[in-house]
């Protein structure tokens, strides 16, 4: 298959990687939509059976491959490269690759697999975002596998510093200079790095993938917890099937709800349940989809583009410690926000609504 790939130079291509919720989605479409002039081609890949990464990707359809039902370090790596050959195989190969896996995802193991297609493809860089708020709370298997990313990192985006203290700053500084100290590090809020920094930035020294394969850490569902404090970065890779970690529940209803019935059932969610994210149908204003982004305990509520011709609909994933998706009380939770006799609907006037939800 590789022999009919006809291009002039490898073709650079960006690894996007950090935790759940850590804005890998909000720095790509800022990538996609600045003044570069490149014909960038886009791999998205979502923990679960719904791509809901691919859909926030705004204005940006054609040059997006989305990858669904897997990890892409596990379970569909063969459909990541068969992916990549497609795209350098097209009439109009892209002028750069930029691939966001999951928030689950090995970066080690995603980045080695395009060593297979060297010399077509060269890795420019890996940049990992981290939630400043939330980083320092993660705990457990969370913890390894935040702290995985991190290491492998050439690019540290510090993101959503606004929400975060400086002692929260501090402390995850000094966890970068243990861990990746020949990273660069930037202190961001939503994701707003300069371009510079992001593409283009040279080629990542693969020697630094071969120095990784030996450090392996088993994470085995019976594990014990460690966090950012009590666990040695440097040896924190972790190696496991992602579907012992997490689990997802995906909601999909037809039926326009109620915002503040929607706020108050997110409120109320078991803690175990770490991520939504998702488009929700509210009754009013009906005409624009509403687009839910939880992490931990901040949720962001904005107003994204007009349906269109497209059928309103709630198209919501939730991302959960293995046991904490109860699949029908959550459908109830979520059928429950359907506007009633004693729920009449308030219309909204903000264009962002976020809070703060006790955990």
């Amino acid at each position: 298959m590789q022999n009919s790939i006809q291009i002039e130079r490898p073709v650079p291509v960006t690894l996007l990687t950090g935790f759940l919720g850590s804005g890998k989605t909000t720095l790509l479409n800022r990538i996609l939509h600045a003044d570069h002039g490149l014909r960038i081609a886009v791999l998205v890949n979502d923990f679960g059976v719904v791509n809901i990464d691919s859909q926030l990707i705004v204005g940006v359809r054609g040059e997006t491959i989305s990858l669904a039902n897997g990890c892409i370090c596990c379970t569909i790596r063969d459909d990541l490269l068969r992916a990549t050959v497609q795209l350098l195989e097209s009439p109009q190969p892209p002028d750069y690759i930029i691939v966001e896996p999951s928030g689950v995802s090995d970066p080690g193991a995603v980045a080695r697999s395009f060593i297979l297609l060297r010399p077509f493809i060269q890795l420019d860089s890996i940049i990992c975002l981290i939630d400043a708020e939330q980083f320092t709370a993660l705990t457990g298997r969370n913890a390894l596998l935040a702290m995985d990313q991190v290491a492998l990192a050439d690019l540290i985006l510090l993101n959503k510093v606004d929400l975060a203290s400086r002692k929260q700053i501090e402390q995850i500084r000094g966890f970068i200079e243990k861990t990746a100290p020949r990273a660069r590090v930037l202190e961001t809020i939503h994701a707003n790095a300069p371009l510079e920094f992001l593409i283009g930035v040279g080629r990542f020294d693969l020697d630094r993938l071969r120095e990784r394969q030996d450090l392996d850490v088993h994470v085995h569902p019976e594990g014990g917890e460690s966090s950012l404090h009590n666990h040695d970065p440097e040896h924190a890779h972790v190696h496991t099937d992602h579907s012992l970690l997490f689990s997802t529940w995906h909601y999909y209803g037809k039926d326009p709800l109620d915002f503040r019935a929607v706020r108050r059932m997110i409120e109320r969610l078991p803690p175990a349940i770490y991520r939504a994210k998702g488009f929700v149908y509210l009754d009013k204003p009906a005409g624009r989809r509403g687009v839910l982004q939880m992490v931990g305990n901040r949720v962001r509520f904005t107003f994204g583009e007009p349906w269109g011709s497209e059928q309103p609909a709630t198209n919501v994933v939730l991302i959960g410690e293995p046991g904490a998706l109860e699949p029908e009380d959550l459908r109830r939770r979520f059928e429950g926000c359907k506007p009633g006799v004693n729920s009449r609907a308030k219309e909204i006037v903000e264009n962002v609504v976020e809070w703060v939800r006790s955990l």
